[in-house]
């Protein structure tokens, strides 16, 4: 009778662990999916110097990190998508710089996830500066203004 006891807490232990090294395993990789990635065109001394450039380009912004200013034109939760992204503007001779960053704001991030899908599935440079553009006036509205 005691052997059967025994083997039933045994089992109760070993797979109470298993499950607590699931949960932890599933929270180590939500809390480290903070991150995303700004597609940075320029970094300049001058708030003025960076509006001169990319003038036909209007899906950016300036911000003012670390006494410099910085233009970017996209933000992304994918670095599959920020590569393409880069690319693509590589291609229309304009050179970009993926820039990761932390984020606390969980909302902006949410809705960026929903962004992310619809840079996914853009084809051409239009659609994708017309996508980042909302992007880039979410992220002024919802995180820069707060």
């Amino acid at each position: 009778m005691k052997r059967k006891y025994f083997l039933s807490i045994l089992l109760a232990l070993i797979l109470g662990y298993l499950c607590a090294n699931y949960v932890l395993a599933l929270y180590k990789e939500d809390s480290s999916s903070n991150i995303i990635y700004f597609l940075q065109a320029g970094a300049y001394n001058a708030k003025a110097s960076s509006l001169d450039d990319l003038k036909d380009i209007d899906n950016k912004i300036v911000i003012k990190e670390h006494d410099k200013y910085y233009m970017y034109i996209g933000i992304t939760t994918d670095i599959k998508i920020a590569n393409r992204i880069k690319n693509m503007y590589k291609n229309k001779n304009i050179e970009l710089y993926i820039k990761e960053k932390d984020i606390t704001n969980t909302s902006f991030k949410l809705e960026l996830e929903q962004y992310d899908i619809l840079l996914k599935n853009a084809k051409t440079f239009d659609e994708v500066n017309a996508i980042f553009k909302t992007v880039l006036a979410t992220y002024e509205e919802g995180v820069l203004s707060k």
